[in-house]
């Protein structure tokens, strides 16, 4: 990438070009490094503010009294704000410009945040979490867009899955953060008003680096549509396999006969892979292709969820497998960033990636329902195999996807 934006002049020197090169190379790398440490702060502490508020607002609600359908609806006012503003995001960066709408959502997000400690009005809350899910889209579309638009291509695959295990890590910091105040509802509540503002500092101290997104008004729309139409599938996939194990592995475990607290270790164990095998994920995407890399994504995420039930009898076998399965298998989504951004820029790697920030949305609203109804119909193991079966679909769609796509490439 560096060496197609700063060409090397060839005038004979030879090994000192080279040498320049390299150089500049490594320059071009050192760059990517410094200026995806600010998307990536941001990302890890509003990840942390999110991690909180799904534990902390379902407390809140159900010491009011709320029941518990009550809790599930005004918790997927969040992921409902997200599917429907995301197709806004790209008109805000055109007028404002992604750093300023950015520390907009940030701002908005406390303010929000500290709103909610005001009242205990249900409408307000309702109002209030969808509007906070609006201030999320932006963040997660935006530092994915800036990430994308700054790696080096040789790099890109381990930058993404690096931003994206930092945001696993704050998912599981959230949630400690209850345990460490002794679930004090005040105390979780100011550290998820401050954590947004957090993410002031990266975006002021990074804001010379932030690029420019939706500068280039072009849209390649045939390369657009025919590129989403393959990863959207995989996208759909790895976000109801996001959803649905967070919801059901807990109680998966304990009807296939774990105790509780076995259980609900199953789940940490998962996250925990997802913070530690996505990187490998991602340097093995630099180095034999993001193609193949999805690839195998794709294949551990089938495995996975068809092995789970001869697994969960299995002893202490069954948390390596499932730490194994959690990472590989959410790899999935910063592979299909990587594979974005190599072949698009500017206004369309935007609208891509609202695409992608969309279906995820939708995924994580029919994810639990489909699990659950698979669960009743099967049994228990309903949750996994209809895990299987989504895989399955989204391996077939992009193997056939990219199959066309190689055919197209070599008869041009």
């Amino acid at each position: 990438m560096t060496e197609q934006l700063h060409p090397v002049r060839r005038d004979g020197s030879g090994d000192g070009d080279s040498r320049r090169q390299g150089h500049g190379q490594g320059h071009g790398r050192q760059r990517g490094l410094a200026g995806a440490v600010g998307p990536i702060v941001v990302i890890g502490v509003f990840g942390v503010t999110l991690g909180i508020t799904y534990p902390l607002f379902s407390l809140m609600l159900e010491r009011q009294g709320a029941s518990s359908s009550l809790v599930g609806l005004n918790g997927a006012m969040t992921p409902l704000g997200m599917v429907l503003s995301a197709p806004l995001v790209p008109a805000a960066v055109r007028r404002f410009g992604p750093g300023a709408a950015m520390a907009a959502a940030s701002v908005g997000a406390a303010a929000l945040l500290a709103a909610l400690a005001t009242t205990d009005a249900l409408w307000v809350w309702f109002v209030l979490r969808f509007v906070l899910g609006t201030c999320a889209v932006a963040m997660f579309i935006l530092s994915e867009t800036w990430i994308s638009e700054i790696a080096d291509q040789a790099g890109r695959g381990r930058l993404l899955t690096a931003y994206t295990s930092v945001l696993a890590l704050g998912f599981c910091v959230g949630p400690s953060v209850l345990t460490v105040t002794g679930n004090s509802e005040g105390a979780a509540l100011a550290v998820a008003v401050v954590s947004p503002l957090v993410a002031l500092w990266p975006l002021w101290s990074g804001r010379r680096r932030v690029p420019a997104m939706a500068a280039d008004g072009s849209v390649p729309v045939r390369a657009l549509v025919r590129l989403l139409s393959v990863l959207l599938v995989a996208v759909l996939a790895v976000s109801v396999f996001d959803a649905v194990t967070l919801q059901f592995i807990p109680l998966y475990g304990e009807r296939a006969g774990l105790s509780p607290g076995h259980a609900a270790f199953t789940l940490t164990v998962l996250l925990i892979g997802q913070m530690l095998f996505q990187y490998p994920v991602g340097w093995l995407a630099d180095r034999v292709g993001a193609r193949a890399a999805l690839m195998l994504t794709l294949v551990v995420g089938t495995a996975g969820a068809l092995l789970l039930p001869a697994f969960v009898g299995r002893g202490l076998w069954l948390w390596p497998m499932v730490a194994l399965w959690g990472g590989i298998a959410f790899a999935g989504y910063p592979i299909v960033l990587t594979l974005l951004g190599e072949g698009l820029r500017g206004t369309s790697l935007l609208l891509g990636n609202t695409a992608f920030a969309v279906v995820w949305g939708i995924g994580g609203v029919i994810g639990p329902p489909y699990a659950g109804a698979a669960a009743d119909w099967l049994g228990e193991n309903g949750m996994p195999y209809s895990l299987a079966v989504l895989w399955l679909i989204a391996l077939a769609v992009t193997a056939v996807g990219f199959a066309a796509a190689r055919r197209r490439s070599t008869t041009r």
